[in-house]
């Protein structure tokens, strides 16, 4: 099956045709039986020629794609699989062009999704559409929009931008999407203001499942737009003034697990570099109670590392 010209099988083109007419039964207990989401490796080809196939359909599709993203069905379940063909299918329709509003909404409110195999899904379809041409910046835009987003349901509201902004962190993150970024501006905007809600949420939301999410993508993201070649200087130099003013505990770890990861050789960052920004983080750290009974390898955690 190739994902670019979409369904070779019949079976599967005649129970597309019925679903985008109003009777999805047969397309869903197909993408069901071959999605294979219960294995460690989904049919992420049969969701993409999914999507390819709603790039190429001219009507109407977001009936379909609205009942596919809402089945909410358990992640150790085959019906887990019809979401990630959503996305999927999402993503297809903005290719085309087509319905482009809804379905970034669809794909926001996916990203966040508490399931697993879903946000992974999801991913692989927001890839796709970073590393088209335009794409990484589109991407930056509407990840923007939705974090400067007013909540009206409280911690709900809050729980999904946190859940949005770490998989579309994640990625930004990848190397394919960001040597696509025209304009690294507004992508540092968008990791500060990624950085400004996770600080500046209250106390309460640490409990938050999409909050760690967050924390965990941006490391990762961080060291790869430091260490991109088109935006090094200036991503350093934003870096350090992040480093300056971090003063809540999980976000400068975060901030030194991202510094730690310029250290591997996939990034090649140089001794000075690492120093500096190292040096910036430190700078911000309160200061000890009584920093002469502070002895090397003691404290808690790995508190003696000097990132910390």
């Amino acid at each position: 099956m190739s994902p670019e010209e979409g369904f070779q099988n019949d079976l599967l083109r005649d129970a597309l045709t019925a679903g985008l007419g109003g009777r999805p039964v047969e397309l869903e207990r197909l993408l069901c039986r071959a999605g294979a989401v219960l294995t460690p490796r989904p049919n992420m080809k049969l969701a993409a020629a999914f999507g390819a196939e709603m790039s190429a359909y001219a009507g109407k599709a977001a009936r379909l794609l609205t009942r596919l993203a809402g089945d909410d069905a358990a992640p150790d379940t085959d019906r887990a699989f019809l979401p990630i063909a959503a996305a999927h299918g999402w993503a297809g329709r903005v290719r085309a062009h087509r319905e482009v509003e809804e379905a970034w909404l669809a794909l926001a409110h996916l990203a966040a999704d508490e399931r697993s195999p879903v946000r992974v899904g999801t991913l692989d379809a927001l890839l796709s559409l970073g590393v088209r041409e335009g794409g990484a910046d589109e991407l930056v835009e509407r990840g923007l929009s939705w974090l400067r987003a007013e909540s009206d349901a409280g911690a709900v509201g809050r729980e999904a931008r946190f859940g949005t902004a770490a998989l579309v962190v994640e990625v930004l993150g990848d190397r394919r999407v960001l040597s696509r970024v025209r304009d690294g501006e507004p992508l540092l905007a968008y990791l500060s203001l990624a950085l400004t809600e996770v600080t500046e949420a209250p106390r309460s939301a640490e409990r938050s499942d999409a909050r760690r999410r967050l924390l965990m993508s941006l490391p990762g993201a961080l060291a790869a737009v430091i260490a991109n070649p088109a935006m090094a200087e200036r991503a350093q130099s934003w870096f350090a003034a992040e480093c300056a003013r971090a003063d809540r505990t999980d976000v400068r770890h975060a901030l030194s697990a991202a510094i730690l990861a310029l250290r591997s050789p996939a990034h090649g960052q140089s001794v000075i570099v690492i120093e500096t920004l190292r040096g910036a983080l430190q700078g911000s750290a309160k200061p000890l109670r009584d920093p002469s009974r502070l002895r090397p390898g003691t404290g808690r955690g790995k508190a003696s590392r000097r990132t910390r």
